[in-house]
């Protein structure tokens, strides 16, 4: 919105109260534009800090977001591999168990067998 500039206006008046009358209200009128002309730039500075904040906002919540879900997708990772690795443990245990069972089987059998001797099947 483009202001005027006022141009104070001096007319000749007949008598000294007429002309600083006519002065008083120039002034008047040029300092009320002025005003608002300041309360017009004032009222545009503050929206666009206003502006500039939401946006500071939204943008600090999106990055927010994208922050959380990159912390979700690295936690999932890691527990994925922590139980990828515990389950390779088990497995490898009880596949020892396993074998550590049949080496004890054998040896009991062997030993069984060396304390009896040979068995005669009917």
């Amino acid at each position: 919105m483009a202001t005027e500039k006022k141009e104070l206006r001096i007319e000749k008046f007949t008598g000294f109260v007429p002309g600083v009358a006519h002065l008083a209200l120039d002034v008047a009128e040029r300092t009320e534009s002025t005003a608002i002309a300041v309360l017009q730039d004032a009222r545009g500075e503050i929206r666009a800090v206003v502006e500039g904040g939401i946006e500071l906002a939204e943008k600090t919540a999106a990055s927010l977001f994208r922050l959380a879900r990159k912390v979700t997708g690295r936690i999932d990772e890691g527990v994925a591999a922590t139980l990828t690795s515990a389950e390779q443990l088990l497995n490898g245990g009880i596949k020892s168990l396993r074998e550590t069972t049949r080496a004890a089987n054998d040896v009991a059998t062997t030993a069984v067998a060396g304390l009896t001797g040979p068995t005669a099947l009917a």
